[in-house]
């Protein structure tokens, strides 16, 4: 899928240039978007460095210029970090936007806690699936969920193990999560642990299934989206218990 991002644009600036609650003045926008890149610079050095250079102050230039100034998976995080802020006050609006960057709405994301193991890129991970998804990379969205599966995985098992060695592949992971779980809780529904493992051989499989049939469109559409649903779902469970 190709975004057209000039229809995006034109549509975002004509929002976000309302006065009212959906109006962004350049420090609400810089901030917005510092939020997925922490290489924007504050305001006041923003407008330094445009004037310095010669180029145009005004917002509609340079709220494009930093948003086109993106490589697309971080443009697309910034462009719906945007639209988060104002989806109460233009629902319609944002509706539509959306719908021109994708038109699938974003899973809730699972917020992985700063103790567990290297949890930024975790989080990181999670939030490139969505744009990968956004903007038709559905090979890329699985294999992020798979690593970020795999990964947050080996952070419970870290967490759990006490120094005691532990797999370090995503099925055999599962299992031991699995047997661990079972062994501490008790009154737990076995057939919910054992999804533990069958989500895991699913991500697994639906990412070798893109390795060895490279398909597209609808299908590989609707794959990206399951593998980084029951990511999400099985990261929001195991959270429960780390």
């Amino acid at each position: 899928m190709r975004i057209n991002w000039a229809g995006v644009y034109n549509r975002l600036w004509r929002l976000i240039d309302e006065k009212g609650d959906c109006y962004f003045s350049g420090p609400r926008f810089l901030n917005t978007v510092r939020e997925v890149s922490l290489d924007v610079p504050t305001y006041n050095q923003f407008i330094e460095q445009r004037r310095a250079a010669g180029k145009s102050t005004s917002r509609r230039d340079y709220f494009s210029d930093v948003l086109m100034e993106f490589d697309e998976p971080t443009r697309w995080r910034a462009v719906n970090a945007v639209l988060d802020e104002v989806k109460q006050c233009a629902p319609d609006q944002v509706t539509e936007i959306l719908a021109l960057m994708g038109g699938i709405g974003t899973a809730p994301t699972a917020m992985v806690p700063a103790n567990a193991w290297n949890a930024e890129r975790l989080n990181a991970f999670l939030a490139d699936i969505d744009a990968a998804i956004g903007i038709g990379q559905y090979e890329r969205a699985v294999s992020l969920s798979y690593t970020c599966l795999e990964g947050f995985y080996g952070a419970f098992c870290r967490a759990k193990a006490q120094g005691k060695p532990i797999p370090n592949e995503i099925l055999a992971l599962s299992r031991w999560i699995r047997d661990y779980l079972r062994g501490s809780l008790t009154e737990f529904p076995d057939e919910v642990l054992n999804l533990i493992n069958h989500t895991s051989y699913a991500i697994d499989r639906a990412r070798n299934r893109f390795s060895e049939s490279h398909f597209g469109g609808e299908a590989g559409r609707w794959l990206a989206v399951y593998a980084r649903d029951i990511a999400n779902i099985q990261i929001r469970l195991l959270l429960h218990f780390i």
